[in-house]
């Protein structure tokens, strides 16, 4: 059972990390082992909530890699809390940021299935053994993918996102898999290799794009985690980060993946209508209507446009209609 590292070339500047690694927990030969890395940055206040999620998964086999980028909060202390469980390891060091951190856990990773979980997300009862299930049912997928819940900072739920129809020009519509919910095969990252150190906000589009060449990912319809929104984490706080990096990894798809070309316009319209709301939702006026323009030049009207006069009115009145609807027209279009 070796390292991810140890044994795909592609993987081969994190081959030094692999030396000397506990063997991990095998409770059911008959059943995968799926290895998880937790990334982890100064999220004290959560990372118990995430941690506790994974190891009380009703799922024999199971490795946990947490890789501590320094944190100088409460994390140590919450993480010597689960120093006498096996399947969990801690590596604490520098590093070159999230996707790195990432890279880090999954090269030393044994299990045939990956998945990463930010340490403010957790994973609700009985998600990796569905998602392992989906995985042996569909053998063509690269991964799997299902619903999510989003929650505030208390973790309390606030809505639904439903896992829409699969298909790469989704992917890069932003109509993307909600990342806790994702889970690889491990075959598919070996080929793919690292998460790229340069992206810092959208490292998980851009790495679905990725293994979108090499396979379909497969929806499941359950809801099988929690995406926590926070002052601090970068959906909320750092939105307009996302930006360049949506149009980068658009364009340089239609570059490898030419067949995808011809939708161009309207891939790039409904990003630039995507920014338009979160924009609006900002109160950043000027910019919305700007980016709203550059839609209107693309492609002519994009459904999503629709959204944004619900977003302005919920700035006015306090309101979460345009995320109601978004939920509902989620659920509607799933398939």
């Amino acid at each position: 059972m070796l390292p991810l590292a140890a044994e795909y070339p592609l993987w081969a500047e994190y081959a030094q990390l692999t030396t000397h690694l506990p063997p991990p927990v095998i409770r059911d030969p008959a059943q995968p082992l799926v290895s998880i890395v937790v990334p982890s940055l100064n999220q004290g206040r959560y990372i118990g909530d995430t941690l506790r999620s994974i190891l009380t998964q009703e799922y024999p086999n199971l490795e946990v890699w947490v890789i501590d980028g320094g944190s100088s909060d409460e994390t140590p202390a919450v993480l010597r809390a689960f120093a006498g469980d096996a399947r969990v390891q801690v590596v604490v060091g520098k590093d070159a940021g999230q996707a790195d951190a990432i890279n880090r856990g999954w090269a030393r990773a044994r299990g045939s299935v990956l998945a990463w979980l930010n340490s403010d997300d957790t994973y609700l009862p009985g998600a990796i053994a569905t998602q392992v299930a989906a995985l042996q049912a569909h053998p063509a997928a690269v991964a799997v993918y299902a619903d999510a819940l989003y929650t505030d900072a208390q973790g309390q739920p606030l809505r639904t996102i439903a896992a829409r129809p699969y298909h790469p020009l989704a992917l890069l519509r932003l109509l993307i898999p909600v990342q806790p919910t994702v889970f690889i095969r491990r075959a598919a990252a070996g080929l793919a290799g690292p998460l790229d150190l340069r992206m810092r906000y959208a490292l998980d589009t851009a790495y679905w794009v990725r293994l979108a060449q090499l396979g379909p990912f497969q929806p499941t319809s359950a809801v099988v985690a929690t995406y926590r929104l926070h002052a601090a984490s970068k959906t909320v706080a750092q939105f307009a980060g996302f930006y360049r990096e949506w149009l980068q990894i658009a364009e340089q798809t239609f570059t490898v993946m030419p067949e995808l070309s011809p939708a161009r316009r309207e891939v790039l319209a409904d990003i630039y209508a995507a920014m338009t709301n979160l924009e609006a939702r900002n109160g950043s006026l000027r910019a919305a209507l700007r980016y709203a323009a550059y839609t209107l030049t693309l492609a002519g009207w994009r459904p999503r446009l629709a959204k944004t006069p619900l977003v302005l009115l919920d700035r006015w009145l306090g309101s979460d209609l345009a995320e109601r609807a978004g939920s509902w027209w989620g659920q509607q279009t799933r398939g």
